[in-house]
Parts: structure tokens; sequence; C-alpha cells
């Protein structure tokens, strides 16, 4: 008799379980459905935004995109020059 209980509550406590993770997929499939355009619009409208801006970058003028790079190696060198410090010169001992 008492082997017959303990059989019984442990078939019940594994259909709990398995009862448990059915449903789990079954909440999540739900959500994925209601969720995944969501998520691919927003990947999309990102992917987009990152090509839109290569394009730009592309049609300027390459007397622009010089333009552009001098004004920022210009700016670069002035913080270059802030950042600077001591010289030493190492020699090498043979």
């Amino acid at each position: 008799m008492f082997k017959f209980v303990v059989l019984y509550k442990f078939m019940q406590d594994f259909l709990e379980i398995i009862l448990y993770i059915i449903l789990g997929f079954w909440l999540l499939r739900i959500i994925i459905k209601w969720a995944f355009p969501y998520i691919l619009k927003y990947f999309i409208n990102r992917m987009t935004k990152k090509a839109q801006k290569g394009f730009q970058e592309q049609s300027q003028g390459p007397y622009q995109q010089e333009k552009q790079s001098q004004q920022q190696s210009k700016s670069r060198s002035k913080s270059d020059k802030e950042k600077v410090g001591e010289y030493i010169d190492f020699e090498e001992i043979d």
C-alpha cells in the first residue's frame, strides 16, 4: 500500500511538471508571435538608418569629405598637443 501511494505521488508530481512545461512553451509561443513583428520592425528601421547614413556619406563629393577629414584632424592635433608630455630618447644597449 505504501509503495502505491509513493508511486501515485511521484506520477502526480511528474505530470504536473509536464503540464507546466507545456503551458510555458505555449505562453512563450504566444508572446513571440506578439512581440516578434515589433522587434523585427525596430531592427529593420535601425539598419535602414545606418544604410541611409552610409549613402549620404558616399554621396558627398570628395572635396567635402576631404574638408571634413581635415577639420577632424585639426581638432585631434590640438587635443594631442595638449596631452603630449616630455620627450625621452631611449638608447639601445648592446
